[in-house]
């Protein structure tokens, strides 16, 4: 009993909550353990039992291992996936069964080929693990879900045969169980079917449905009578479903312990929508719930390029529900988890109907990168499905499998990156229990979005922007942080567009806010030209026969109502509307039409749309395309100075035709501005993109930040001038010509090798660091070898040579070190140049003396240590930093060859 489990745990923290209820006593976590130290953060569930489960479902983990997949944890040390699942706080794994996913010459379906047989491969290795097994009987060869429950081939014969169906299943599962039984294997739960909403098996309709439904469990009963039997269905968001499949089940007497659902939050609304659901199936009919598939995504790549589910098919509003990234997926796992807890005990037993949640193919990573257009991968996938399908699934699934098969749709939801490597949302099942902590890093903060018209003013806009933001950390406390925009910008907003700007939080946080500027819809002078209004209806004169303003929901183009006509004998009809006091000038007219003759053919010049002003009248035709095929009439209107226009809605249709006329529309028309060049702002834009920023100080990089700003705000509006354009053309060079130099107050030299050998150099690139510190503020910024020269003195006594670094930028600021060089060489001696050009001396290792070979004031000087004598062994020489008033210095000691 979960309870007596839970009393345990409790005994052995010393930390308890007794609750007391009608039915007896039960306990909830309430540990007050730290949380543990991880890289995601997650809070502990409270009053989660310990044998809550965290399943996962790892189907096609067999082929992906025979196609070189290995698993790793954490810490990149390949482990068995089932003892790495079962140490991430796993307790449970799923795993499907086809009936025969295999072509006659044994060509693998896909989707990890998983027959019977390789399941329980898989179903003997996890308990092994120490792992719980769900046994997903699909009852088809392939994938089985809402739009796909297509019969076994071996059962094509009777298929629609409820009767027959119900033995068949029956037989199966029983022969299956049987197998796993004898095998030792731990099966907890046995699943009879897969997403089973509207058929199953081939069979439709509850009657049929509830037959194999109970054949199914009629045979788990017998062989392992102690598992739960779970009857699975989906799309909890579509109201009223759950409690209609749940009613039906009772109806039918199925006899079935557990109601599990599909859970993707990408789709299916909301967790407080699951649990409300959920909760209503087992408080009504006293049957556990769980969630038997979920999943999030952590990265939106593609790690086989072969496409991936999510983001190609979800909207871009749901995949804000959780941080694209492991942190997310705990999040989700963590919400779906208490989603099912919070449904609560429903029948007095001391405990709670939610069992938990499986994680859907949180292993399924890719097998290779490249696509369909790597022929290695496509063999790879074909010869040991470690994609969803093979090519030869479409034998089987050929508008399906057959026009998509490829590689892993769900790689960006995998529990493991694209090389196996656990990723730290993998322990997120351990984590529910005991909670997480990570450390305070943070992540981003989302952006921030604004809506306005183009009639509304700049400081109205400007007043929207939020003073304060939400900093989101890694370890989930956020952070409020104060933000300085650079709202100058958005007084250069011209029109409608879209325009983002950036501002800086007070931690020094980047944030962006984008404003969208829509456009203020130009004033429509007809009185309800959408019908909507049955008061209007009398500014509307209609005569003939057939047509009459009325509802026509579903088939109207906006709203319910609409003109709509037909007759059982041709007719003809019109509506007319007269229009006063308009300004002289030229307007647009429009409508909607549909509809269609008896037939359904189209009728090109039977209804038409027409305006009168001043004697004279302009039409177009309003086409009938057919069914909700709107066509949109465009008629020119030209008012003169009366002000009057009267706009006209004619048919004349043969009998049987049919249709509706609807959002007839007068607006005065608009000459789109012509934009002017923006040529020379892009190149102003481009020219100070190429502006090295640490040369310069911060003011007035800010100043030229603002101009930029300025131009990208400009270039997304609709309606600038050209005077708009050379404004900001002015700013941006004026920004650029303002540009000041940081002032460099300090040098620091140091040396990046420890040891020389003789015939070393030492320059810029090989051995020197020089790092300025600016009084601007900005820190040290290191220094590009064009910055500074390098001035050698080789000349100097003692065996010492003089190095001079100057600043190019400001010659008075320099640094002077020493390298002191004793050798001891066989043999003899001799001096001279590295005969190069480029400043190189060499060093006489008696003397320490040598010839000055410097370049030119400005040039870059190279030292060389050398030695130029006939019999020389090289002398290895060790580099001591000693620090020295505004630099250091390097003592060369000799060290015996």
């Amino acid at each position: 009993m979960r309870r007596n489990t839970a009393l345990t745990r409790i005994m052995a923290s010393g930390v308890a909550a007794i609750m007391l209820c009608a039915g007896g006593t039960f306990t909830v976590n309430a540990a007050e353990e730290e949380p543990v130290k991880a890289d995601v953060s997650v809070k502990a569930i409270q009053g989660l039992s310990d044998d809550f489960i965290g399943g996962m479902d790892v189907s096609s983990m067999l082929s992906l291992e025979e196609s070189g997949v290995t698993f790793k944890n954490a810490n990149g040390e390949v482990e068995d996936l089932f003892t790495l699942l079962k140490e991430s706080g796993v307790n449970y794994v799923r795993l499907r069964v086809w009936n025969d996913p295999f072509t006659a010459d044994g060509q693998g379906y896909g989707g990890g080929n998983v027959n019977a047989d390789r399941a329980l491969t898989m179903a003997k290795r996890a308990t092994a693990a120490g792992l719980k097994v769900l046994v997903d009987f699909h009852y088809s060869d392939f994938w089985a879900d809402p739009s796909k429950q297509q019969v076994p081939k071996a059962w094509k014969s009777f298929e629609g045969d409820a009767d027959k169906t119900a033995d068949t299943v029956y037989d199966y599962t029983k022969q299956t169980l049987t197998t796993f039984k004898q095998a030792g294997v731990d099966v907890g739960m046995v699943q009879v079917g897969n997403e089973t909403t509207a058929k199953i098996a081939g069979i439709s309709g509850w009657d049929g449905m509830s037959k194999v439904f109970s054949a199914g469990s009629k045979a788990i009963r017998e062989v392992l009578p102690e598992a739960k039997v779970v009857i699975r269905f989906t799309n909890p968001e579509k109201a009223g479903t759950y409690a209609t499949y749940a009613k039906q089940l009772s109806n039918h007497n199925v006899d079935y312990d557990v109601f599990a659902s599909s859970y993707y939050p990408f789709w299916h609304g909301t967790t407080e929508n699951l649990t409300s659901v959920l909760k209503n199936v087992a408080s009504t009919y006293k049957k556990d719930v769980m969630v038997a598939e979920t999943s999030w995504a952590y990265t939106l790549d593609d790690g086989d390029d072969d496409s991936n589910t999510v983001p190609s098919k979800v909207t871009a509003d749901n995949l804000k529900k959780y941080d694209i990234s492991p942190q997310g997926q705990a999040d989700e796992i963590r919400a779906v988890a208490e989603a099912v807890n919070n449904i609560g005990d429903n029948d007095g037993d001391g405990e709670n109907d939610g069992l938990g949640v499986f994680y859907w193919e949180p292993a399924w990573v890719p097998v290779g990168a490249g696509g369909k257009d790597n022929a290695e991968l496509v063999d790879t996938w074909n010869k040991y499905g470690g994609g969803w399908a093979t090519e030869a699934a479409g034998e089987y699934d050929p508008n399906d499998a057959g026009l998509y098969w490829g590689g892993s749709g769900v790689d960006n939801q995998a529990l493991f990156d694209f090389d196996g490597k656990a990723l730290a949302s993998l322990p997120t099942f351990k984590y529910i229990h005991t909670g997480a902590v990570t450390d305070h890093v943070f992540t981003k903060i989302d952006p921030v979005k604004i809506t306005a018209t183009d009639s509304d003013s700049i400081d109205a806009i400007k007043a929207q922007l939020p003073s304060e933001v939400a900093a989101h950390y890694q370890d989930g406390v956020d952070e409020t942080e104060t933000v300085t925009w650079q709202s100058a910008a958005l007084d250069w907003i011209r029109g409608a567009g879209t325009y983002t700007i950036t501002g800086t939080t007070n931690a020094g946080h980047d944030v962006t806010v984008t404003v969208t500027v829509t456009a203020t819809p130009a004033k429509d002078y007809v009185t309800d030209g959408s019908f909507e209004n049955a008061e209007n209806d009398k500014n509307w004169t209609i005569a003939g026969t057939g047509a009459s303003i009325t509802e026509d929901s579903g088939n109207a183009a906006d709203g319910k109502r609409a003109l709509k006509f037909w007759a059982s004998d041709a007719y003809s009809f019109s509506a007319t509307q007269t229009i006063t006091g308009l300004e002289p000038g030229e307007y647009v007219l429009t409508a909607m039409s549909q509809g269609a003759a008896a037939d359904n053919a189209a009728i090109t010049d039977g209804v038409a749309l027409s305006a009168t002003t001043g004697g004279k009248t302009t039409s177009d035709a309003l086409e009938l395309n057919g069914w909700v095929k709107f066509d949109t009439a465009t008629v020119p209107v030209t008012v003169g100075a009366d002000g009057t226009a009267t706009i006209t809605i004619t048919g004349n249709l043969p009998a049987d035709a049919w249709g509706n006329v609807d959002k007839v529309s007068l607006v005065k028309k608009t000459e789109t501005p012509v934009k002017p060049s923006t040529e020379n702002l892009d190149k102003a834009v481009a020219e100070a993109g190429k502006i090295n920023r640490d040369e310069y100080t911060n003011e007035s990089l800010a100043k030229l930040d603002q101009a930029l700003a300025a131009a990208d705000v400009l270039l997304a509006g609709s309606t600038y001038t050209e005077q708009d354009v050379n404004d900001v053309i002015k700013l941006v060079a004026d920004a650029i010509a303002g540009l000041a130099q940081k002032e460099v107050s300090s040098l620091t030299v140091t040396p990046s090798k420890t040891t020389y050998q003789v015939g070393d150099a030492i320059d810029a690139d090989h051995d020197l660091k020089v790092v300025g510190n600016y009084s601007a503020g900005m820190g040290n910024v290191t220094l590009s070898a064009d910055q500074f020269t390098l001035d050698y003195d080789f000349s100097a006594p003692a065996d010492a040579a003089k190095v001079t670094v100057t600043l190019k930028s400001n010659p008075n600021v320099t640094e002077t070190y020493t390298v002191a060089v004793t050798a001891r060489a066989e043999g003899g001696s001799g001096n001279g140049s590295d005969g190069a050009g480029n400043g190189g001396a060499t060093i006489n290792p008696d003397t320490g003396e040598g010839d000055k070979t410097n370049g030119a004031n400005g040039d870059k000087i190279t030292g060389v240590l050398s030695n130029t004598g006939s019999a020389v062994t090289a002398v290895g020489l060790a580099v001591v930093v000693l620090g020295v008033a505004g630099g250091v210095s390097l003592a060369l000691r000799r060290k015996r060859s």
